[in-house]
């Protein structure tokens, strides 16, 4: 890695750290005599797209939104290959701390909301993103597929010993049987380009305000409300347990709602289209196929969800 940021970015590295942090990508910080950056080897999937984050981020950055900032290499790309073939960008280093899951204290939960109501702002008109939650998501993510992929991750589940997974997959199951007929008329809801990753662990924060956003690989075109109630649900310390508080979560949309518009179907759909997503992915399947040494923060994600899917479906 010394030679090529030495040969493609002219950079120095006098230290390479490997980051823990994050499902699926490698990263690395770097220290050269410039100063630090990041390298970053995104996660080989049909959800990341890297090659649209530096120019997006250019763009964010020159709407007032704070985020990373790429480096061009030698011929003026923002991408490089590896000797493997591995693609990887560098961005300078952003100084600020990261709060784990739940730990958000008033001023960032207030901060997040705000942020989030000021992309989805900035991205009114941005062109040429993927769709995430589309018309695809709701044809082939169903309660039927959902439950033949439960099934499968049980059977891995059983195999393996894992108690609580088991117990948590035959929840999902069950779930999957009764499961309610949903439809939602995206026609009617605000489709707008996101970050489509953002909640806590993307934010950098400085003392009592957000330093960046981070981590834009996965940006497309969803339904705003997703994004809304996950970074909500991922951020506020009463909601560990998979407890939504309705108070806290109206005053979260609030703060939204200061820099961006919702309309009715918005507000009247958010949490049933948040309650089918979590719903019908499996979790456990990712964490299962995983090889990357961080698989873990899949499960993580697997038991929480469980957490809010048992509490959404006895207080729906």
């Amino acid at each position: 890695m010394k030679e090529i940021l030495k040969k493609m970015y002219g950079l120095e590295p006098m230290s390479i750290e490997h980051s823990a942090v994050g499902a699926g990508s490698d990263t690395y910080f770097v220290t050269c005599t410039d100063g630090k950056y990041v390298v970053k080897y995104p996660a080989s999937s049909e959800i990341n797209h890297l090659e649209q984050e530096p120019e997006l981020c250019e763009y964010l950055n020159h709407h007032g939104i704070p985020c990373c900032r790429f480096l061009r290499n030698s011929t003026g790309k923002f991408l490089t290959s590896d000797t493997d073939g591995r693609l990887f960008h560098v961005q300078r280093f952003i100084e600020g701390r990261m709060y784990d899951w739940h730990e958000a204290p008033d001023w960032l939960l207030t901060q997040s909301a705000q942020m989030l109501g000021r992309i989805h702002t900035a991205l009114k008109d941005y062109p040429g993103l993927p769709v995430g939650i589309g018309r695809d998501f709701f044809q082939f993510m169903t309660p039927e597929r959902a439950f033949k992929s439960y099934e499968n991750s049980l059977a891995i589940a059983k195999d393996r010993g894992d108690t609580d997974s088991i117990r948590d997959l035959q929840y999902r199951m069950e779930l999957m049987r009764r499961f309610p007929k949903q439809e939602f008329d995206l026609e009617q809801l605000t489709c707008r380009a996101t970050h489509g990753d953002f909640f806590i662990t993307q934010i950098l924060c400085g003392d009592g305000k957000i330093n960046a956003v981070i981590d834009w690989t996965t940006a497309c075109v969803h339904p705003v409300v997703w994004e809304i109630v996950r970074s909500y649900v991922y951020a506020v310390p009463s909601c560990k347990n998979g407890e939504i508080d309705k108070d806290g979560f109206a005053r979260y949309v609030s703060e939204y709602l200061k820099f961006a518009a919702l309309n009715d179907s918005d507000l009247r759909c958010m949490v049933s289209l948040f309650y089918y997503q979590i719903a019908v992915c499996d979790y456990y399947g990712q964490y299962y196929s995983s090889t990357a040494g961080n698989r873990h923060i899949y499960l993580r994600q697997a038991v929480f969800s469980t957490k809010l899917l048992r509490w959404l479906e006895e207080h729906s």
